[in-house]
Protein backbone atom coordinates (compact mmCIF):
# COMPACT_ATOMS: atom_id res chain seq x y z
CA UNK A 1 0.00 0.00 0.00
CA UNK A 2 1.34 3.45 -0.85
CA UNK A 3 1.46 5.86 2.10
CA UNK A 4 0.67 9.48 1.47
CA UNK A 5 0.72 12.71 3.38
CA UNK A 6 -2.50 13.24 5.31
CA UNK A 7 -4.48 16.42 4.68
CA UNK A 8 -4.19 19.70 6.57
CA UNK A 9 -7.33 21.70 7.40
CA UNK A 10 -8.39 24.38 4.95
CA UNK A 11 -8.52 27.83 6.55
CA UNK A 12 -10.41 30.70 4.98
CA UNK A 13 -8.88 34.20 4.55
CA UNK A 14 -11.24 35.55 7.22
CA UNK A 15 -10.07 32.93 9.69
CA UNK A 16 -6.43 33.68 8.92
CA UNK A 17 -6.97 37.22 10.21
CA UNK A 18 -7.57 35.79 13.70
CA UNK A 19 -3.91 34.80 13.98
CA UNK A 20 -1.94 36.82 11.39
CA UNK A 21 0.97 35.07 9.68
CA UNK A 22 4.55 36.13 10.38
CA UNK A 23 7.97 35.07 9.27
CA UNK A 24 9.69 32.28 11.18
CA UNK A 25 12.24 33.42 13.75
CA UNK A 26 14.29 32.06 16.61
CA UNK A 27 11.31 32.74 18.92
CA UNK A 28 8.86 30.88 16.67
CA UNK A 29 6.65 28.39 18.46
CA UNK A 30 7.76 24.83 17.80
CA UNK A 31 6.00 21.51 18.46
CA UNK A 32 6.88 19.65 21.66
CA UNK A 33 6.56 16.31 19.87
CA UNK A 34 6.46 15.27 16.20
CA UNK A 35 6.14 11.82 14.66
CA UNK A 36 5.24 10.37 11.26
CA UNK A 37 5.29 6.80 10.02
CA UNK A 38 6.35 8.12 6.61
CA UNK A 39 9.89 8.23 8.02
CA UNK A 40 9.74 4.49 8.86
CA UNK A 41 10.04 1.61 6.41
CA UNK A 42 6.57 0.23 5.51
CA UNK A 43 7.05 -3.13 7.25
CA UNK A 44 7.60 -1.34 10.60
CA UNK A 45 5.13 1.51 10.27
CA UNK A 46 2.30 0.11 12.38
CA UNK A 47 4.70 -1.10 15.09
CA UNK A 48 6.21 2.39 15.21
CA UNK A 49 2.75 3.97 15.64
CA UNK A 50 1.83 1.44 18.33
CA UNK A 51 5.10 2.27 20.15
CA UNK A 52 4.17 5.97 20.08
CA UNK A 53 0.83 5.25 21.75
CA UNK A 54 1.89 2.42 24.07
CA UNK A 55 2.75 4.66 27.02
CA UNK A 56 -0.93 5.36 27.71
CA UNK A 57 -3.12 3.43 25.23
CA UNK A 58 -3.04 0.06 23.46
CA UNK A 59 -3.48 -0.01 19.67
CA UNK A 60 -4.65 -3.01 17.64
CA UNK A 61 -4.60 -2.86 13.82
CA UNK A 62 -7.72 -3.57 11.76
CA UNK A 63 -7.91 -6.97 10.09
CA UNK A 64 -6.47 -6.33 6.65
CA UNK A 65 -3.68 -7.58 4.45
CA UNK A 66 -2.36 -4.23 3.20
CA UNK A 67 1.28 -3.35 3.64
CA UNK A 68 2.30 -0.24 5.56
CA UNK A 69 0.45 2.11 7.90
CA UNK A 70 0.06 5.87 7.44
CA UNK A 71 -0.09 7.96 10.63
CA UNK A 72 1.22 11.24 11.96
CA UNK A 73 1.18 13.15 15.26
CA UNK A 74 2.13 16.75 16.11
CA UNK A 75 1.84 18.01 19.68
CA UNK A 76 2.00 21.66 20.72
CA UNK A 77 2.42 22.45 24.43
CA UNK A 78 0.52 25.62 25.36
CA UNK A 79 1.05 26.04 29.09
CA UNK A 80 -1.66 24.04 30.85
CA UNK A 81 -2.97 22.82 27.46
CA UNK A 82 -1.64 20.58 24.73
CA UNK A 83 -3.02 20.58 21.19
CA UNK A 84 -2.50 17.30 19.37
CA UNK A 85 -3.05 17.10 15.63
CA UNK A 86 -3.28 13.48 14.49
CA UNK A 87 -4.23 11.43 11.47
CA UNK A 88 -4.09 7.67 11.03
CA UNK A 89 -5.56 4.72 9.25
CA UNK A 90 -8.20 2.69 11.04
CA UNK A 91 -7.35 0.97 14.34
CA UNK A 92 -8.75 -0.11 17.69
CA UNK A 93 -7.59 1.94 20.72
CA UNK A 94 -7.97 0.78 24.31
CA UNK A 95 -7.01 2.37 27.63
CA UNK A 96 -7.30 -0.18 30.43
CA UNK A 97 -7.54 0.42 34.22
CA UNK A 98 -3.94 -0.77 34.72
CA UNK A 99 -2.70 2.04 32.42
CA UNK A 100 -4.83 4.60 34.26
CA UNK A 101 -3.20 3.55 37.53
CA UNK A 102 0.30 3.39 36.07
CA UNK A 103 0.58 6.77 34.35
CA UNK A 104 -1.64 8.77 36.76
CA UNK A 105 -2.87 10.99 33.91
CA UNK A 106 -6.29 12.48 34.64
CA UNK A 107 -6.50 15.28 32.04
CA UNK A 108 -9.64 16.09 30.13
CA UNK A 109 -9.53 15.58 26.35
CA UNK A 110 -11.73 17.55 23.95
CA UNK A 111 -11.51 15.70 20.66
CA UNK A 112 -12.69 16.91 17.26
CA UNK A 113 -12.76 14.53 14.30
CA UNK A 114 -12.41 16.40 11.02
CA UNK A 115 -13.37 13.30 9.06
CA UNK A 116 -14.35 9.79 10.08
CA UNK A 117 -16.85 9.33 12.89
CA UNK A 118 -15.82 7.06 15.75
CA UNK A 119 -17.41 5.05 18.53
CA UNK A 120 -16.25 5.11 22.16
CA UNK A 121 -17.18 2.62 24.87
CA UNK A 122 -16.80 3.68 28.51
CA UNK A 123 -18.31 2.70 31.86
CA UNK A 124 -21.27 4.91 30.92
CA UNK A 125 -21.99 2.94 27.75
CA UNK A 126 -21.35 3.38 24.04
CA UNK A 127 -21.38 6.70 22.17
CA UNK A 128 -21.02 7.41 18.45
CA UNK A 129 -19.35 10.71 17.65
CA UNK A 130 -19.83 12.23 14.18
CA UNK A 131 -17.14 14.31 12.49
CA UNK A 132 -17.30 18.02 13.20
CA UNK A 133 -18.50 17.85 16.82
CA UNK A 134 -16.18 18.10 19.86
CA UNK A 135 -16.36 15.15 22.25
CA UNK A 136 -15.18 15.26 25.88
CA UNK A 137 -13.59 12.37 27.76
CA UNK A 138 -11.06 11.91 30.57
CA UNK A 139 -7.77 10.03 30.76
CA UNK A 140 -8.75 9.13 34.32
CA UNK A 141 -11.25 6.61 32.86
CA UNK A 142 -10.75 3.41 30.91
CA UNK A 143 -12.21 3.39 27.38
CA UNK A 144 -12.23 1.65 24.00
CA UNK A 145 -12.38 3.41 20.64
CA UNK A 146 -13.03 1.87 17.24
CA UNK A 147 -11.73 4.41 14.73
CA UNK A 148 -11.78 4.24 10.91
CA UNK A 149 -9.21 6.13 8.86
CA UNK A 150 -9.54 9.65 10.16
CA UNK A 151 -8.01 13.03 10.91
CA UNK A 152 -8.58 14.56 14.35
CA UNK A 153 -7.51 17.24 16.86
CA UNK A 154 -7.32 16.72 20.62
CA UNK A 155 -7.19 19.61 23.07
CA UNK A 156 -5.78 18.11 26.27
CA UNK A 157 -6.60 20.15 29.37
CA UNK A 158 -5.04 19.89 32.82
CA UNK A 159 -7.68 19.68 35.54
CA UNK A 160 -5.81 22.42 37.46
CA UNK A 161 -6.81 24.86 34.70
CA UNK A 162 -10.47 24.94 35.80
CA UNK A 163 -10.61 24.29 39.56
CA UNK A 164 -14.09 25.82 39.76
CA UNK A 165 -15.55 24.07 36.71
CA UNK A 166 -14.59 20.44 37.28
CA UNK A 167 -18.17 19.34 37.92
CA UNK A 168 -19.51 21.21 34.89
CA UNK A 169 -16.88 19.72 32.56
CA UNK A 170 -17.30 16.22 34.02
CA UNK A 171 -21.05 16.54 33.34
CA UNK A 172 -20.19 16.60 29.62
CA UNK A 173 -17.97 13.52 29.65
CA UNK A 174 -18.57 10.90 26.95
CA UNK A 175 -20.98 12.97 24.88
CA UNK A 176 -20.62 15.22 21.83
CA UNK A 177 -20.97 18.99 22.31
CA UNK A 178 -23.69 19.37 19.70
CA UNK A 179 -24.99 22.85 20.58
CA UNK A 180 -24.00 26.04 18.78
CA UNK A 181 -21.33 26.83 21.38
CA UNK A 182 -19.88 23.33 21.06
CA UNK A 183 -19.62 23.78 17.30
CA UNK A 184 -17.95 27.16 17.91
CA UNK A 185 -15.38 25.48 20.17
CA UNK A 186 -14.63 22.91 17.47
CA UNK A 187 -14.16 25.67 14.93
CA UNK A 188 -11.77 27.46 17.26
CA UNK A 189 -9.69 24.28 17.71
CA UNK A 190 -9.48 23.81 13.95
CA UNK A 191 -8.29 27.37 13.28
CA UNK A 192 -5.89 27.29 16.24
CA UNK A 193 -4.18 24.11 15.02
CA UNK A 194 -3.74 25.57 11.54
CA UNK A 195 -2.20 28.82 12.80
CA UNK A 196 0.17 27.58 15.53
CA UNK A 197 3.18 27.27 13.17
CA UNK A 198 2.95 31.04 12.56
CA UNK A 199 2.95 32.00 16.24
CA UNK A 200 5.80 32.78 18.64
CA UNK A 201 6.67 32.00 22.25
CA UNK A 202 5.61 35.53 23.18
CA UNK A 203 2.05 34.70 22.06
CA UNK A 204 1.70 31.81 24.53
CA UNK A 205 0.29 33.69 27.58
CA UNK A 206 -2.43 35.38 25.54
CA UNK A 207 -3.11 32.21 23.59
CA UNK A 208 -3.53 30.16 26.77
CA UNK A 209 -5.84 32.81 28.26
CA UNK A 210 -7.96 32.91 25.08
CA UNK A 211 -8.23 29.12 24.97
CA UNK A 212 -9.19 28.98 28.65
CA UNK A 213 -11.90 31.60 28.10
CA UNK A 214 -13.22 29.80 25.00
CA UNK A 215 -13.58 26.48 26.82
CA UNK A 216 -15.25 28.11 29.84
CA UNK A 217 -17.69 29.97 27.57
CA UNK A 218 -18.58 27.01 25.36
CA UNK A 219 -19.05 24.28 27.99
CA UNK A 220 -22.21 25.20 29.85
CA UNK A 221 -23.96 23.49 32.78
CA UNK A 222 -26.55 20.90 31.81
CA UNK A 223 -29.85 21.93 33.46
CA UNK A 224 -31.26 18.41 33.29
CA UNK A 225 -28.41 17.02 35.38
CA UNK A 226 -27.24 19.93 37.53
CA UNK A 227 -30.00 19.29 40.09
CA UNK A 228 -28.33 16.05 41.13
CA UNK A 229 -26.36 17.27 44.15
CA UNK A 230 -24.65 14.03 45.14
CA UNK A 231 -22.27 13.79 42.14
CA UNK A 232 -21.33 17.44 42.54
CA UNK A 233 -20.50 16.93 46.21
CA UNK A 234 -18.28 14.00 45.25
CA UNK A 235 -16.47 16.12 42.67
CA UNK A 236 -15.92 18.91 45.17
CA UNK A 237 -14.48 16.42 47.65
CA UNK A 238 -12.13 15.00 45.05
CA UNK A 239 -10.86 18.43 44.04
CA UNK A 240 -10.36 19.39 47.68
CA UNK A 241 -8.30 16.23 48.19
CA UNK A 242 -6.22 16.90 45.06
CA UNK A 243 -5.54 20.47 46.13
CA UNK A 244 -4.50 19.31 49.61
CA UNK A 245 -2.05 16.83 48.07
CA UNK A 246 -0.49 19.47 45.81
CA UNK A 247 -0.18 21.96 48.65
CA UNK A 248 1.52 19.41 50.91
CA UNK A 249 3.78 17.56 48.48
CA UNK A 250 6.86 18.71 50.40
CA UNK A 251 5.53 17.60 53.78
CA UNK A 252 6.98 14.31 55.09
CA UNK A 253 3.73 13.78 57.02
CA UNK A 254 1.59 13.64 53.88
CA UNK A 255 0.14 10.15 54.18
CA UNK A 256 -3.36 8.81 53.47
CA UNK A 257 -4.11 9.05 57.20
CA UNK A 258 -2.97 12.68 57.39
CA UNK A 259 -4.87 13.52 54.19
CA UNK A 260 -8.09 12.25 55.79
CA UNK A 261 -7.63 14.85 58.54
CA UNK A 262 -6.75 17.62 56.09
CA UNK A 263 -9.91 17.18 54.00
CA UNK A 264 -12.27 15.97 56.73
CA UNK A 265 -13.07 12.58 55.20
CA UNK A 266 -13.19 9.08 56.53
CA UNK A 267 -10.57 6.59 55.40
CA UNK A 268 -13.16 4.55 53.50
CA UNK A 269 -14.44 7.63 51.62
CA UNK A 270 -10.94 8.68 50.62
CA UNK A 271 -9.88 5.21 49.51
CA UNK A 272 -13.05 4.75 47.47
CA UNK A 273 -12.50 8.06 45.63
CA UNK A 274 -8.89 7.27 44.68
CA UNK A 275 -9.41 3.59 43.90
CA UNK A 276 -9.70 4.19 40.09
CA UNK A 277 -6.29 5.92 40.21
CA UNK A 278 -4.52 3.07 41.95
CA UNK A 279 -5.14 4.24 45.51
CA UNK A 280 -4.29 7.28 47.63
CA UNK A 281 -0.65 6.36 48.28
CA UNK A 282 -0.05 5.69 44.58
CA UNK A 283 -1.56 9.06 43.61
CA UNK A 284 0.55 10.94 46.19
CA UNK A 285 3.70 9.19 44.97
CA UNK A 286 2.90 9.96 41.32
CA UNK A 287 2.36 13.65 42.11
CA UNK A 288 5.66 13.80 44.02
CA UNK A 289 7.51 12.12 41.16
CA UNK A 290 5.97 14.52 38.66
CA UNK A 291 7.11 17.48 40.78
CA UNK A 292 10.61 15.97 41.05
CA UNK A 293 10.70 15.55 37.26
CA UNK A 294 9.61 19.17 36.77
CA UNK A 295 12.31 20.49 39.13
CA UNK A 296 15.05 18.35 37.60
CA UNK A 297 14.25 19.56 34.08
CA UNK A 298 14.41 23.20 35.19
CA UNK A 299 17.83 24.50 34.09
CA UNK A 300 17.56 27.42 36.54
CA UNK A 301 17.17 25.12 39.54
CA UNK A 302 20.60 24.00 40.74
CA UNK A 303 19.57 21.93 43.76
CA UNK A 304 21.16 18.51 44.00
CA UNK A 305 19.14 15.40 43.15
CA UNK A 306 19.23 14.12 46.74
CA UNK A 307 18.00 17.49 48.01
CA UNK A 308 15.14 17.50 45.52
CA UNK A 309 14.20 13.95 46.52
CA UNK A 310 14.32 14.61 50.27
CA UNK A 311 12.27 17.79 49.84
CA UNK A 312 9.53 15.61 48.35
CA UNK A 313 9.62 12.89 50.98
CA UNK A 314 12.04 10.44 49.31
CA UNK A 315 14.73 9.90 51.96
CA UNK A 316 16.35 6.79 50.43
CA UNK A 317 18.34 7.85 47.31
CA UNK A 318 18.42 4.33 45.86
CA UNK A 319 14.69 3.81 46.34
CA UNK A 320 13.97 7.23 44.79
CA UNK A 321 16.12 6.44 41.74
CA UNK A 322 14.42 3.05 41.22
CA UNK A 323 10.93 4.51 41.60
CA UNK A 324 11.71 7.44 39.32
CA UNK A 325 13.14 5.18 36.63
CA UNK A 326 10.14 2.84 36.82
CA UNK A 327 7.83 5.84 36.31
CA UNK A 328 9.72 7.68 33.55
CA UNK A 329 12.00 5.09 31.98
CA UNK A 330 15.17 7.06 32.82
CA UNK A 331 17.14 8.00 35.93
CA UNK A 332 16.98 11.32 37.81
CA UNK A 333 20.59 11.93 36.72
CA UNK A 334 19.59 11.56 33.05
CA UNK A 335 16.82 14.13 33.44
CA UNK A 336 18.98 16.58 35.40
CA UNK A 337 21.79 16.34 32.82
CA UNK A 338 19.37 17.01 29.96
CA UNK A 339 17.85 19.95 31.83
CA UNK A 340 21.20 21.58 32.58
CA UNK A 341 22.40 21.12 29.02
CA UNK A 342 19.20 22.54 27.53
CA UNK A 343 18.48 19.19 25.93
CA UNK A 344 14.73 19.35 26.50
CA UNK A 345 12.13 18.70 29.16
CA UNK A 346 11.95 14.95 28.77
CA UNK A 347 14.60 12.36 28.07
CA UNK A 348 14.42 8.60 27.74
CA UNK A 349 17.22 6.17 27.16
CA UNK A 350 15.93 4.70 23.93
CA UNK A 351 16.58 5.45 20.27
CA UNK A 352 14.21 8.12 18.92
CA UNK A 353 11.69 7.01 16.32
CA UNK A 354 12.11 10.25 14.44
CA UNK A 355 14.58 13.09 14.54
CA UNK A 356 13.33 16.02 16.58
CA UNK A 357 11.18 13.83 18.81
CA UNK A 358 11.05 14.90 22.48
CA UNK A 359 10.07 11.85 24.50
CA UNK A 360 6.60 10.33 24.13
CA UNK A 361 3.17 11.91 24.00
CA UNK A 362 2.55 10.78 27.59
CA UNK A 363 5.74 12.58 28.66
CA UNK A 364 4.45 15.86 27.23
CA UNK A 365 1.06 15.44 28.90
CA UNK A 366 2.63 14.81 32.33
CA UNK A 367 4.17 18.27 32.18
CA UNK A 368 0.79 20.05 31.84
CA UNK A 369 -0.09 21.94 35.01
Amino acid sequence: MQTAALPRPIVSPDEQKVFPSRERSESALRPAHVFSTLDVEPARQFDAWRAQCRSFVEVTPPAKGDFGYSARCTVWKLGSFALCGMAAEGAHYRRVPAQVRRDALDHWVIRLARRGSFGMRTTRGFATVPAGLPFVFSLANAFEVERPESDWISLVVSRETFPGLTYVIDEHLHMPLDGSLGILLGRYMDVLEAQLPDMTEADLPRLAAATRAMIAACIEPLPSRSEAAAPMIEHVRMERARQAIRQNLHSPTLTPKHLCRLVGMSRSQLYRMFEPMGGVARYIQAERLREAHRVLTDSTNRRGIHEVAENLGFFDPSAFSRTFRREYGCTPSDVRAAGLSGGGEVTRRRPPVQRGEAGTLADVLRLLQ
